[in-house]
């Protein structure tokens, strides 16, 4: 469940601005995504939806403007920072150790101990918690690297829900899924959005975005293009036109 103070706040991107060496890849990129929405990043590629998520995520940090989730103003230095601030970015490389547990994976950083040693007994019981409902039939002592692509992504999202993540961003998340994966996926994403959650999506794929989600957002060469409420108010080649 969320913390009171989390449910139905937006975040928002105010002007942000990233230059690397000789590139600019952002320019003043200012745009609100909503609780209780799916909120597509569109763009080709090298159009600057990485290099936000990645700002987002606290990977890079921001030359200009700031972040917000309702009416603070966060500044992330680390990933740690964006976890401890409610946020979660789903790479497509996960951010997961394959030579360790399910159990290991999910409750790294904060495993349950006793008198300084882990208590593995309560970190299974925890794990299986984090998985129910989600992926019930993971069991949470298999090495982690003996999952299929898919069921480790369940795995990092039953994470993210670990931190109680307010803000969840998905980094084309289905492309090396199976169909069968693609649906759990979708339904995974629609539940987190209907519990309230800030959910971002990057996809290449029109009938993903068409699909799953509630509005978008435009980038082309580092900048805003525009933002398109309401779905019903686009049309597949409005987005191609525009990207």
């Amino acid at each position: 469940m969320l913390e009171q103070q989390q449910a139905g706040e937006s975040l928002r991107f105010n002007d942000i601005g990233k230059v690397f060496p000789g590139v600019r890849a952002l320019s003043e990129i200012s745009f609100v995504a909503r609780p209780h929405q799916v909120h597509a990043l569109m763009g080709e590629n090298g159009a600057g939806k990485s290099t936000l998520l990645k700002i987002l995520g606290g990977s890079y940090q921001p030359n200009s403007g700031n972040l917000q989730i309702g009416d603070r103003t966060m500044h992330f230095k680390s990933a740690a920072d964006s976890i401890a601030g409610g946020v979660a970015v789903i790479h497509q490389e996960l951010q997961l150790v394959p030579e360790m547990t399910v159990a290991e994976n999910l409750l790294l950083g904060h495993m349950p101990s006793r008198f300084g040693v882990v208590n593995r007994r309560a970190m299974l019981r925890r794990a299986r918690e984090l998985l129910t409902g989600l992926a019930d039939e993971i069991d949470p002592s298999t090495r982690l690297g003996d999952l299929s692509l898919g069921q480790r992504q369940l795995v990092e999202i039953a994470k993210a829900m670990s931190h109680n993540a307010h803000v969840i961003a998905f980094d084309e998340p289905t492309s090396s899924l199976s169909a069968r994966e693609i649906e759990r996926l979708m339904a995974i994403i629609a539940k987190l959005r209907d519990e309230g959650r800030v959910i971002l999506y990057v996809s290449h794929r029109m009938e993903e975005i068409f699909r799953i989600c509630d509005a978008v957002t435009v980038f082309k060469d580092g900048r805003f293009v525009r933002t398109f409420e309401h779905m019903s108010d686009l049309s597949h080649d409005q987005l191609v036109t525009c990207m």
